[in-house]
């Protein structure tokens, strides 16, 4: 399943890479932007850990972040401690940031 996604973000992670830039701003984060990058951190996380295992309705986002995140060791990284927005530092969200645009060679 994951390998049938483009690496290619084409504005897939728009909203997620807008809530890291907000932080790293030290910017204030709305409610519903948060709720929506911790529900796309957390269905990305499950399908890396066990693609066969997640059940309901999975977003694009997670699926494209899920794949980045499998192809990018760096990435893979600096998400593994984030469990929330809430808990992300500026530092953290210019780190992730820095590894989502990263290419990945074909």
């Amino acid at each position: 399943m994951l390998a049938a996604v483009p690496t290619d973000e084409s504005r897939t992670l728009e909203l997620f890479d807008l809530a890291l830039r907000i932080v790293s701003d030290k910017g204030v984060i709305p409610d519903q932007l948060m709720a929506h990058f911790d529900a796309v951190l957390d269905q990305a996380k499950q399908l890396v850990a066990s693609p066969t295992k997640v059940e309901g309705l999975i977003s694009p986002q997670a699926i494209q972040l899920a794949c980045r995140m499998r192809a990018t060791s760096e990435l893979m990284a600096a998400v593994a401690p984030v469990t929330s927005l809430k808990v992300v530092t500026p530092d953290q969200a210019s780190r992730i940031l820095s590894s989502l645009e990263e290419r990945v060679a074909p």
